[in-house]
């Protein structure tokens, strides 16, 4: 292995350790650039009979802050308690899981398993190493009420400061269901239960998640969270380098920020793969280069989870090659919601780079980006509500994975360079989706000189060996 101090078997180990694209951050030393949402959510904690919800964007970073947050809220005594929302998941259901996981992680059998001890609920008996059935709970979970009487003796067993986090809480498909929580959060504050529940889920607000009435719960602290800043976003690199002992180049730090779009989970991916090509090296490194860059950058790109590949994969395979273009074009810039004048700009440049012969008018280019919000193309774009000419994208994390595409075939989109003021009036923290520093104007972000450079040089190297 080439980098120094590691094994071939600890060199994966202190990956993992330090960039988790596959799952969420549970630590404080690994959550970057949530400092202030996670004090709110400790502050919302600390008042007595409140609860989180925590919202936004699909892939911003929801649950590790939900995750984060409940390790440093539970008390020693026990874990937190983790379920999920899905489809098919109700009210009842996801309180049986609560209970079953709950009883389970409980102080009563972490510290007196060997005494046998037992909880018993209206003729339903838990014990060590036994879960009940769902059916069997939720035959006896007929209203709220029930529902929270049953976490009220879950929360006296438990442990002193006893937390559960519901994720992904917007896949519970029916409104019904997911009100009915509203109303366990009153009951639960009304009676003094001493226990704690964040929620996540995606939305634009709560009232769209909990219910129209559930925005103005005072059992509720509401946390919104935009897409990462670009402090954050290099700290995730720079970081992890420095963890393993090695500089990386300030401009790959600059790349991976604007690349990322935001989003934790590329910059930890595209991370952890630099870090394995620096591993892979035969002499020792002490700096994740532009070469290691673009080696993990290829690798990253085949390694994004399959459906947020499918939508771009819809739109461009088999299609004309101007319309691979127009979908680069799509994602360049901050801003979630772009105008058809600013991405003609944008794709001007693009066919320039690519050299293209023949180059789409605004006219065609219009015609394009309609396709792109139908089925055959992936349902890529949609409209702006009553505003002509301004799009977003569907699922804004594919953003991020068009940027990589746009990268690895040697485009560099300009991301968050300055651009003309926008004329939608929308506030600058909805348009962009993240709060935070700006890149600086000294950053270097074409690399494509360094690249055409280390094409040549790689290029004179194989000419001298034959």
């Amino acid at each position: 292995m080439a980098i120094e101090g590691y094994s071939s078997e600890e060199v994966g180990k202190r990956i993992a350790e330090l960039v988790t694209p596959s799952q969420p951050v549970n630590s404080i030393e690994h959550l970057k650039g949530r400092e202030s949402e996670l004090q709110d959510v400790e502050r919302a904690l600390a008042a007595k009979g409140r609860n989180v919800f925590i919202y936004g964007d699909r892939g911003v970073g929801k649950s590790s802050l939900a995750a984060t947050a409940a390790y440093l809220y539970q008390s020693a005594d026990a874990k937190p308690v983790f379920v999920g929302g899905a489809p098919d998941e109700t009210f009842a259901s996801i309180i049986a899981n609560i209970a079953n996981q709950a009883i389970g992680r409980s102080r009563l059998h972490n510290e007196k398993k060997t005494q046998g001890l037992a909880f018993d609920w209206r003729g339903l008996k838990w014990s060590w190493g036994h879960e009940l059935s769902v059916r069997e709970v939720t035959s006896q979970l007929n209203t709220v009420s029930d529902g929270v009487d049953l976490l009220t003796e879950i929360a006296a067993v438990h442990s002193n400061s006893p937390i559960v986090v519901i994720d992904e809480f917007d896949t519970i498909g029916a409104l019904e269901e997911r009100e009915k929580f509203a109303s366990l959060l009153k009951h639960l504050g009304d009676r003094g239960v001493p226990l704690k529940l964040i929620f996540t889920g995606i939305g634009s607000s709560i009232s769209e998640l909990l219910g129209a009435h559930a925005s103005a719960s005072r059992q509720v602290a509401q946390i919104e969270l935009s897409k990462l800043g670009w402090d954050a976003r290099r700290e995730v690199v720079i970081e992890a380098g420095s963890a393993m002992g090695l500089r990386v180049d300030p401009n790959v730090a600059w790349r991976i920020a604007m690349i990322c779009d935001g989003y934790p989970a590329y910059a930890h991916l595209i991370t952890e793969q630099m870090l394995w090509q620096a591993a892979d090296e035969e002499e020792i490194v002490d700096e994740l280069s532009l070469e290691h860059y673009h080696l993990g950058l290829r690798k990253a790109v085949g390694m994004v989870t399959a459906w947020l590949q499918e939508p771009y994969k819809k739109a461009v395979l088999r299609r004309s090659e101007e319309v691979e273009d127009v979908v680069w074009a799509t994602a360049d810039g901050d801003d979630l919601w772009q105008d058809t004048r600013r991405m003609y700009d944008s794709y001007c440049v693009i066919a320039e780079k690519r050299q293209r012969i023949h180059v789409l008018d605004r006219s065609a280019f219009t015609r394009h980006l309609g396709k792109l919000k139908t089925a055959p193309y992936g349902n890529l774009l949609q409209s702006a509500p009553d505003r002509t000419g301004w799009y977003t994208y569907t699922e804004k994390m594919v953003r991020g994975y068009v940027r990589m595409q746009a990268e690895v075939n040697g485009v560099e989109l300009n991301g968050e360079r300055p651009s003309q003021r926008q004329k939608m009036h929308i506030p600058s923290s909805v348009r962009s989706g993240y709060r935070g520093p700006q890149i600086p104007r000294g950053a270097r972000l074409d690399f494509g000189r360094e690249r055409e450079k280390a094409d040549a040089d790689a290029n004179s190297a194989k000419s001298h060996m034959d």
